[in-house]
């Protein structure tokens, strides 16, 4: 069963990033900035593929 939730979610720091870029996208679209949600979100993924790929 263990193997099965790391395949389906990965560790606990992706997970967190997941969850705090979903908290980004909500907070800047429940300001009333959805264009900006749309210039941020790639950028904060690329920034924590990045940090996630050195690890």
């Amino acid at each position: 069963m263990k193997a099965l939730f790391k395949t389906l979610f990965g560790d606990w720091i992706n997970l967190g990033f997941v969850i705090l870029l979903v908290a980004l996208e909500f907070a800047l679209v429940r300001a009333g900035y959805p264009s900006q949600a749309g210039l941020a979100v790639p950028l904060v993924i690329l920034g924590g593929v990045s940090v996630l790929a050195r690890r």
